[in-house]
Protein backbone atom coordinates (compact mmCIF):
# COMPACT_ATOMS: atom_id res chain seq x y z
CA UNK A 1 0.00 0.00 0.00
CA UNK A 2 1.01 3.52 -0.86
CA UNK A 3 2.30 6.21 1.74
CA UNK A 4 -0.86 8.76 0.99
CA UNK A 5 -2.97 5.87 1.88
CA UNK A 6 -1.16 5.86 5.89
CA UNK A 7 -1.45 9.35 5.75
CA UNK A 8 -4.93 9.44 5.16
CA UNK A 9 -5.22 6.83 8.06
CA UNK A 10 -3.94 8.53 10.17
CA UNK A 11 -5.65 11.26 9.92
CA UNK A 12 -8.99 9.55 9.55
CA UNK A 13 -8.22 7.80 13.13
CA UNK A 14 -7.47 10.73 14.77
CA UNK A 15 -10.84 12.10 13.84
CA UNK A 16 -12.64 9.40 15.25
CA UNK A 17 -10.81 9.82 18.79
CA UNK A 18 -11.96 13.34 18.84
CA UNK A 19 -15.84 11.99 17.55
CA UNK A 20 -15.83 9.95 20.23
CA UNK A 21 -14.65 12.51 22.92
CA UNK A 22 -17.23 14.90 21.67
CA UNK A 23 -20.24 12.26 21.69
CA UNK A 24 -19.01 11.22 25.28
CA UNK A 25 -19.31 14.66 26.22
CA UNK A 26 -22.45 15.71 24.77
CA UNK A 27 -24.04 12.53 26.30
CA UNK A 28 -22.74 13.42 29.75
CA UNK A 29 -23.80 17.34 29.41
CA UNK A 30 -27.26 15.78 28.33
CA UNK A 31 -27.79 13.15 31.04
CA UNK A 32 -27.08 16.04 33.37
CA UNK A 33 -30.08 18.27 32.47
CA UNK A 34 -32.56 15.04 32.35
CA UNK A 35 -32.72 11.66 30.70
CA UNK A 36 -35.67 13.30 28.21
CA UNK A 37 -32.69 15.69 26.89
CA UNK A 38 -30.57 13.15 26.68
CA UNK A 39 -32.46 11.21 24.17
CA UNK A 40 -33.34 13.90 22.34
CA UNK A 41 -29.71 14.78 21.89
CA UNK A 42 -29.07 11.34 20.74
CA UNK A 43 -32.04 11.65 18.00
CA UNK A 44 -30.93 14.88 16.79
CA UNK A 45 -27.57 12.97 15.69
CA UNK A 46 -29.46 9.92 14.09
CA UNK A 47 -31.86 10.83 12.47
CA UNK A 48 -30.62 13.54 10.40
CA UNK A 49 -28.14 10.64 9.30
CA UNK A 50 -30.83 8.23 8.60
CA UNK A 51 -32.83 10.77 6.16
CA UNK A 52 -30.10 12.18 4.72
CA UNK A 53 -27.47 9.57 3.67
CA UNK A 54 -29.19 9.15 0.05
CA UNK A 55 -28.77 12.52 -0.60
CA UNK A 56 -24.85 12.19 1.20
CA UNK A 57 -24.33 9.49 -1.38
CA UNK A 58 -25.57 11.61 -4.33
CA UNK A 59 -23.54 15.03 -3.75
CA UNK A 60 -20.76 12.80 -3.14
CA UNK A 61 -20.71 11.30 -6.50
CA UNK A 62 -21.25 14.97 -7.81
CA UNK A 63 -18.85 16.57 -6.42
CA UNK A 64 -15.99 13.35 -5.71
CA UNK A 65 -15.40 11.84 -2.59
CA UNK A 66 -12.60 13.94 -1.56
CA UNK A 67 -13.59 17.00 -2.48
CA UNK A 68 -17.26 16.55 -0.33
CA UNK A 69 -15.26 15.02 2.95
CA UNK A 70 -12.73 18.34 2.85
CA UNK A 71 -16.34 20.08 2.53
CA UNK A 72 -17.66 18.21 5.45
CA UNK A 73 -14.28 17.96 7.45
CA UNK A 74 -14.10 21.91 6.94
CA UNK A 75 -17.62 22.89 8.66
CA UNK A 76 -17.50 20.36 11.48
CA UNK A 77 -14.37 21.45 12.30
CA UNK A 78 -15.37 25.25 12.00
CA UNK A 79 -18.58 24.42 14.14
CA UNK A 80 -16.15 23.29 17.37
CA UNK A 81 -14.36 26.27 16.89
CA UNK A 82 -16.90 28.19 17.35
CA UNK A 83 -19.48 26.41 19.69
CA UNK A 84 -17.33 27.09 22.68
CA UNK A 85 -17.47 30.95 21.95
CA UNK A 86 -21.02 30.40 22.36
CA UNK A 87 -20.96 28.00 25.53
CA UNK A 88 -18.87 30.79 27.21
CA UNK A 89 -21.48 33.43 26.28
CA UNK A 90 -24.54 31.59 27.02
CA UNK A 91 -23.89 28.32 28.76
CA UNK A 92 -25.04 24.68 28.34
CA UNK A 93 -28.36 24.13 27.39
CA UNK A 94 -30.56 21.79 25.71
CA UNK A 95 -30.88 23.98 22.89
CA UNK A 96 -27.06 24.01 22.55
CA UNK A 97 -26.83 20.53 22.77
CA UNK A 98 -29.73 19.43 20.69
CA UNK A 99 -28.19 22.25 17.81
CA UNK A 100 -24.50 20.56 18.34
CA UNK A 101 -25.76 16.76 17.64
CA UNK A 102 -28.01 17.83 14.74
CA UNK A 103 -25.21 20.01 12.85
CA UNK A 104 -22.54 16.93 13.81
CA UNK A 105 -25.69 14.31 12.38
CA UNK A 106 -26.29 16.29 9.72
CA UNK A 107 -22.54 16.55 8.27
CA UNK A 108 -22.35 12.80 9.46
CA UNK A 109 -24.74 11.97 6.24
CA UNK A 110 -22.72 13.26 4.02
CA UNK A 111 -19.12 12.27 4.76
CA UNK A 112 -19.97 8.76 5.84
CA UNK A 113 -20.42 7.61 2.49
CA UNK A 114 -17.23 9.80 1.08
CA UNK A 115 -15.05 7.73 3.74
CA UNK A 116 -16.07 4.73 2.95
CA UNK A 117 -14.98 4.81 -0.67
CA UNK A 118 -11.24 6.62 0.19
CA UNK A 119 -9.74 3.44 0.48
CA UNK A 120 -10.84 2.57 -3.18
CA UNK A 121 -8.91 6.31 -4.43
CA UNK A 122 -5.80 5.08 -2.68
CA UNK A 123 -4.87 1.67 -3.36
CA UNK A 124 -5.42 -0.79 -5.88
CA UNK A 125 -7.72 -3.91 -6.13
CA UNK A 126 -5.73 -6.98 -5.08
CA UNK A 127 -5.09 -4.29 -1.65
CA UNK A 128 -8.39 -3.41 -1.14
CA UNK A 129 -9.14 -6.03 1.34
CA UNK A 130 -5.83 -5.37 3.67
CA UNK A 131 -6.47 -1.32 3.71
CA UNK A 132 -10.31 -1.46 4.23
CA UNK A 133 -9.29 -3.96 7.64
CA UNK A 134 -6.32 -1.63 8.74
CA UNK A 135 -8.59 1.11 8.36
CA UNK A 136 -11.45 -0.76 10.72
CA UNK A 137 -8.65 -2.40 13.05
CA UNK A 138 -7.06 1.59 13.80
CA UNK A 139 -11.34 2.23 14.43
CA UNK A 140 -11.85 -0.40 16.75
CA UNK A 141 -8.57 -0.05 18.47
CA UNK A 142 -9.84 3.78 19.29
CA UNK A 143 -12.95 2.81 20.13
CA UNK A 144 -11.65 0.98 22.62
CA UNK A 145 -9.71 3.11 24.22
CA UNK A 146 -11.98 6.20 23.18
CA UNK A 147 -14.40 5.18 26.71
CA UNK A 148 -11.48 5.51 29.03
CA UNK A 149 -10.16 8.56 27.19
CA UNK A 150 -12.92 9.97 26.59
CA UNK A 151 -13.91 10.12 30.66
CA UNK A 152 -10.39 11.86 31.73
CA UNK A 153 -11.14 13.78 29.25
CA UNK A 154 -14.71 15.16 29.88
CA UNK A 155 -13.77 15.09 33.42
CA UNK A 156 -10.54 17.78 32.83
CA UNK A 157 -11.85 19.85 30.22
CA UNK A 158 -15.19 19.47 29.99
CA UNK A 159 -17.71 20.05 26.95
CA UNK A 160 -15.41 23.33 25.91
CA UNK A 161 -12.37 21.30 25.50
CA UNK A 162 -13.93 18.37 23.76
CA UNK A 163 -14.95 20.43 20.99
CA UNK A 164 -11.60 22.12 20.49
CA UNK A 165 -9.83 18.83 20.43
CA UNK A 166 -12.44 17.80 17.98
CA UNK A 167 -11.73 21.04 16.37
CA UNK A 168 -8.23 20.09 16.05
CA UNK A 169 -8.42 16.22 14.75
CA UNK A 170 -10.92 17.67 12.00
CA UNK A 171 -8.50 20.44 11.31
CA UNK A 172 -4.96 18.00 11.11
CA UNK A 173 -7.89 15.64 8.97
CA UNK A 174 -8.34 18.37 6.26
CA UNK A 175 -5.20 19.28 6.32
CA UNK A 176 -4.18 15.90 4.88
CA UNK A 177 -6.71 15.32 2.61
CA UNK A 178 -5.67 18.82 1.22
CA UNK A 179 -1.65 18.02 0.54
CA UNK A 180 -2.92 14.24 -0.39
CA UNK A 181 -3.94 13.13 -3.96
CA UNK A 182 -5.54 9.65 -4.08
CA UNK A 183 -4.02 8.32 -7.27
CA UNK A 184 -7.23 6.42 -8.49
CA UNK A 185 -9.55 9.95 -7.60
CA UNK A 186 -12.96 9.96 -9.61
CA UNK A 187 -13.44 13.09 -11.12
CA UNK A 188 -16.90 14.94 -10.89
CA UNK A 189 -19.04 13.86 -13.68
CA UNK A 190 -19.98 15.97 -16.70
CA UNK A 191 -23.42 15.16 -16.50
CA UNK A 192 -25.20 16.20 -13.34
CA UNK A 193 -28.92 14.86 -13.05
CA UNK A 194 -31.63 16.12 -10.61
CA UNK A 195 -30.62 15.36 -7.31
CA UNK A 196 -33.90 12.52 -6.81
CA UNK A 197 -32.78 11.11 -10.25
CA UNK A 198 -29.53 10.27 -9.19
CA UNK A 199 -30.96 8.87 -6.05
CA UNK A 200 -33.30 6.40 -8.29
CA UNK A 201 -30.68 5.84 -9.97
CA UNK A 202 -28.14 4.87 -7.23
CA UNK A 203 -31.03 2.45 -6.21
CA UNK A 204 -31.47 1.01 -9.58
CA UNK A 205 -27.76 0.20 -10.17
CA UNK A 206 -28.26 -1.65 -6.81
CA UNK A 207 -31.34 -3.50 -7.56
CA UNK A 208 -30.25 -4.51 -10.92
CA UNK A 209 -26.68 -5.91 -9.68
CA UNK A 210 -26.67 -9.71 -8.51
CA UNK A 211 -23.75 -8.57 -6.46
CA UNK A 212 -24.58 -5.23 -5.02
CA UNK A 213 -28.14 -6.66 -4.28
CA UNK A 214 -26.85 -9.91 -2.16
CA UNK A 215 -24.78 -8.03 -0.34
CA UNK A 216 -27.33 -5.29 0.85
CA UNK A 217 -29.46 -8.40 2.00
CA UNK A 218 -27.30 -9.83 3.82
CA UNK A 219 -25.97 -6.76 5.47
CA UNK A 220 -29.72 -5.44 6.38
CA UNK A 221 -30.36 -8.94 7.92
CA UNK A 222 -27.21 -9.19 10.05
CA UNK A 223 -27.09 -5.18 11.10
CA UNK A 224 -30.53 -5.87 12.07
CA UNK A 225 -29.96 -8.80 14.27
CA UNK A 226 -26.86 -8.10 15.78
CA UNK A 227 -26.17 -4.81 16.35
CA UNK A 228 -28.69 -5.05 18.85
CA UNK A 229 -27.36 -7.85 21.25
CA UNK A 230 -24.44 -5.85 22.53
CA UNK A 231 -26.25 -2.36 22.75
CA UNK A 232 -29.95 -4.25 24.25
CA UNK A 233 -29.48 -7.75 24.84
CA UNK A 234 -26.26 -7.72 26.92
CA UNK A 235 -27.51 -5.47 29.37
CA UNK A 236 -31.04 -6.47 30.00
CA UNK A 237 -28.99 -9.99 30.13
CA UNK A 238 -25.80 -8.66 32.46
CA UNK A 239 -29.24 -7.44 34.91
CA UNK A 240 -31.25 -10.51 34.69
CA UNK A 241 -28.04 -12.12 35.94
CA UNK A 242 -26.96 -9.54 38.59
CA UNK A 243 -23.90 -8.79 36.71
CA UNK A 244 -22.56 -4.99 37.26
CA UNK A 245 -22.25 -2.41 34.53
CA UNK A 246 -18.95 -2.80 34.58
CA UNK A 247 -19.22 -6.82 33.72
CA UNK A 248 -21.82 -6.07 31.54
CA UNK A 249 -19.04 -3.41 30.19
CA UNK A 250 -16.29 -6.10 29.35
CA UNK A 251 -18.87 -8.72 27.96
CA UNK A 252 -19.39 -6.56 25.18
CA UNK A 253 -15.90 -5.95 25.06
CA UNK A 254 -15.30 -9.14 23.63
CA UNK A 255 -17.19 -8.37 20.54
CA UNK A 256 -14.97 -5.77 19.29
CA UNK A 257 -11.58 -8.04 20.63
CA UNK A 258 -12.76 -10.76 18.68
CA UNK A 259 -13.36 -8.62 15.25
CA UNK A 260 -10.25 -6.45 16.10
CA UNK A 261 -8.53 -9.88 16.21
CA UNK A 262 -9.61 -10.49 12.70
CA UNK A 263 -9.38 -7.95 10.82
CA UNK A 264 -5.79 -6.70 12.25
CA UNK A 265 -4.93 -10.58 10.89
CA UNK A 266 -6.87 -9.62 7.09
CA UNK A 267 -4.57 -6.31 7.45
CA UNK A 268 -1.64 -8.31 7.66
CA UNK A 269 -1.68 -11.23 5.36
CA UNK A 270 -5.49 -10.52 3.34
CA UNK A 271 -8.34 -11.68 2.70
CA UNK A 272 -9.47 -15.61 2.02
CA UNK A 273 -10.01 -15.41 -1.86
CA UNK A 274 -13.52 -17.19 -1.07
CA UNK A 275 -15.14 -14.00 0.41
CA UNK A 276 -19.03 -15.69 0.15
CA UNK A 277 -17.45 -18.80 2.06
CA UNK A 278 -15.66 -16.83 4.79
CA UNK A 279 -18.39 -14.35 5.51
CA UNK A 280 -20.96 -17.43 5.31
CA UNK A 281 -18.52 -19.07 8.24
CA UNK A 282 -18.79 -15.98 9.93
CA UNK A 283 -22.14 -15.58 9.99
CA UNK A 284 -22.40 -18.73 11.87
CA UNK A 285 -19.74 -18.26 14.18
CA UNK A 286 -21.67 -15.30 15.18
CA UNK A 287 -24.97 -17.18 15.52
CA UNK A 288 -22.91 -19.76 17.82
CA UNK A 289 -22.02 -17.08 19.76
CA UNK A 290 -25.03 -14.90 20.10
CA UNK A 291 -26.81 -18.54 20.80
CA UNK A 292 -24.73 -18.95 23.49
CA UNK A 293 -24.53 -15.98 25.74
CA UNK A 294 -28.08 -16.90 26.96
CA UNK A 295 -26.10 -20.38 27.99
CA UNK A 296 -23.17 -18.58 29.98
CA UNK A 297 -23.54 -18.49 33.83
CA UNK A 298 -20.79 -16.44 34.24
CA UNK A 299 -18.91 -13.14 33.22
CA UNK A 300 -15.84 -15.44 31.47
CA UNK A 301 -18.07 -17.55 29.41
CA UNK A 302 -20.15 -14.49 28.02
CA UNK A 303 -17.31 -13.21 27.00
CA UNK A 304 -16.27 -16.19 25.19
CA UNK A 305 -19.50 -15.96 23.59
CA UNK A 306 -19.48 -12.42 22.31
CA UNK A 307 -15.38 -12.72 21.25
CA UNK A 308 -16.85 -15.82 19.29
CA UNK A 309 -19.64 -13.59 17.89
CA UNK A 310 -17.10 -10.64 17.30
CA UNK A 311 -14.60 -13.14 15.29
CA UNK A 312 -17.63 -14.34 12.87
CA UNK A 313 -18.71 -10.88 12.27
CA UNK A 314 -14.71 -9.72 11.97
CA UNK A 315 -14.74 -12.06 8.90
CA UNK A 316 -18.05 -10.95 7.64
CA UNK A 317 -17.30 -7.82 7.63
CA UNK A 318 -13.44 -7.83 6.29
CA UNK A 319 -14.73 -10.03 3.87
CA UNK A 320 -17.97 -8.69 2.30
CA UNK A 321 -17.22 -5.01 2.61
CA UNK A 322 -14.08 -5.10 -0.04
CA UNK A 323 -16.42 -6.84 -2.43
CA UNK A 324 -19.39 -4.32 -2.44
CA UNK A 325 -16.69 -1.22 -3.01
CA UNK A 326 -15.09 -3.64 -5.69
CA UNK A 327 -18.16 -4.47 -7.47
CA UNK A 328 -19.79 -0.37 -7.24
CA UNK A 329 -19.24 1.11 -10.60
CA UNK A 330 -17.24 4.37 -10.09
CA UNK A 331 -19.60 6.51 -11.12
CA UNK A 332 -22.15 5.59 -8.12
CA UNK A 333 -19.14 5.12 -5.77
CA UNK A 334 -20.42 7.25 -2.58
CA UNK A 335 -24.25 6.92 -3.80
CA UNK A 336 -23.83 3.12 -3.51
CA UNK A 337 -22.12 3.49 -0.33
CA UNK A 338 -24.88 5.10 1.62
CA UNK A 339 -26.80 3.13 0.62
CA UNK A 340 -25.36 0.30 2.91
CA UNK A 341 -25.31 2.48 5.99
CA UNK A 342 -29.13 2.89 5.23
CA UNK A 343 -29.92 -0.59 4.74
CA UNK A 344 -28.18 -1.10 8.13
CA UNK A 345 -29.87 1.58 9.56
CA UNK A 346 -33.49 1.89 8.90
CA UNK A 347 -34.08 -2.22 10.13
CA UNK A 348 -32.42 -1.78 13.24
CA UNK A 349 -34.86 0.65 14.46
CA UNK A 350 -37.49 -1.85 13.54
CA UNK A 351 -35.48 -4.92 15.24
CA UNK A 352 -34.49 -2.92 18.10
CA UNK A 353 -37.96 -2.64 19.31
CA UNK A 354 -38.88 -5.89 18.50
CA UNK A 355 -36.36 -7.21 20.27
CA UNK A 356 -37.08 -4.97 23.92
CA UNK A 357 -40.51 -6.88 23.39
CA UNK A 358 -39.43 -9.91 24.11
CA UNK A 359 -37.49 -12.03 26.71
CA UNK A 360 -33.86 -11.64 26.88
CA UNK A 361 -33.54 -15.45 25.84
CA UNK A 362 -36.10 -15.25 23.25
CA UNK A 363 -34.40 -11.80 21.85
CA UNK A 364 -30.73 -13.82 21.85
CA UNK A 365 -32.21 -16.74 20.09
CA UNK A 366 -33.83 -14.89 17.70
CA UNK A 367 -31.10 -12.92 16.97
CA UNK A 368 -28.97 -16.22 16.77
CA UNK A 369 -31.43 -17.91 14.06
CA UNK A 370 -31.17 -14.82 12.08
CA UNK A 371 -27.58 -14.52 11.63
CA UNK A 372 -27.39 -18.12 10.99
CA UNK A 373 -30.05 -17.62 8.03
CA UNK A 374 -27.43 -14.97 6.43
CA UNK A 375 -24.76 -17.43 7.16
CA UNK A 376 -26.64 -20.40 5.17
CA UNK A 377 -27.26 -17.90 2.26
CA UNK A 378 -24.06 -17.02 1.93
CA UNK A 379 -22.77 -20.39 1.91
CA UNK A 380 -25.37 -21.21 -0.31
CA UNK A 381 -23.87 -18.79 -3.23
CA UNK A 382 -20.61 -19.90 -5.21
CA UNK A 383 -17.61 -17.17 -5.12
CA UNK A 384 -14.64 -16.93 -6.98
CA UNK A 385 -11.99 -14.67 -7.78
CA UNK A 386 -10.50 -13.23 -11.43
CA UNK A 387 -7.47 -11.87 -10.13
CA UNK A 388 -4.53 -11.96 -12.12
CA UNK A 389 -1.49 -14.27 -11.03
CA UNK A 390 0.76 -11.92 -9.24
CA UNK A 391 3.18 -13.45 -12.00
CA UNK A 392 1.54 -12.34 -14.81
CA UNK A 393 0.16 -8.05 -13.34
CA UNK A 394 2.54 -5.45 -14.20
CA UNK A 395 4.03 -3.46 -12.12
CA UNK A 396 2.49 -1.34 -9.66
CA UNK A 397 4.85 1.87 -11.14
CA UNK A 398 3.28 0.85 -14.79
CA UNK A 399 -0.88 0.34 -14.02
CA UNK A 400 -3.04 2.78 -15.57
CA UNK A 401 -4.22 5.04 -12.81
CA UNK A 402 -7.81 4.43 -13.88
CA UNK A 403 -9.16 1.55 -13.48
CA UNK A 404 -13.29 -0.02 -13.16
CA UNK A 405 -14.81 -2.72 -11.12
CA UNK A 406 -14.74 -6.43 -12.06
CA UNK A 407 -17.60 -7.84 -13.35
CA UNK A 408 -20.59 -8.82 -10.82
CA UNK A 409 -20.01 -12.55 -11.83
CA UNK A 410 -16.47 -12.49 -11.10
CA UNK A 411 -17.33 -12.41 -7.18
CA UNK A 412 -20.86 -14.17 -7.30
CA UNK A 413 -22.42 -16.31 -8.89
CA UNK A 414 -25.87 -17.95 -7.91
Amino acid sequence: MNRSYYGWLAGSTLSVLGDNALFFALGWAATGIGPRVAALVLTGFTLPRAVLLLLGGVLGDRLGPRRLLLLCTAIVGTCCFLLPAVIGLHGVSAGILLTTSVAVGTVDAFALPAAGVLPRLFVSDDQLPRAMALRTSATQVITLAGGPLSGVLVATVGLVGALILNGLTFAVEFAVLLLLRPPYDVPPPADRPSVVRAAVDGLRVAAADPVLRRILGVVALVAAFVLPVTSLCVPLLARSQGWSAGQAGIVVAGNVCGSLLVTVLVARLGSFNRPALASGIGCLLAALGIASLPLAPSVPLAVAATLTQGVGIGLFTSHLAPVFVRSTPKSHLTRLQSLLSLVQTVPLLASTNLLATLDVHQALSLAAGATAIAGIILLGTRSRTSETPAADKPPRDTQPPRRTAPPASTWFVS
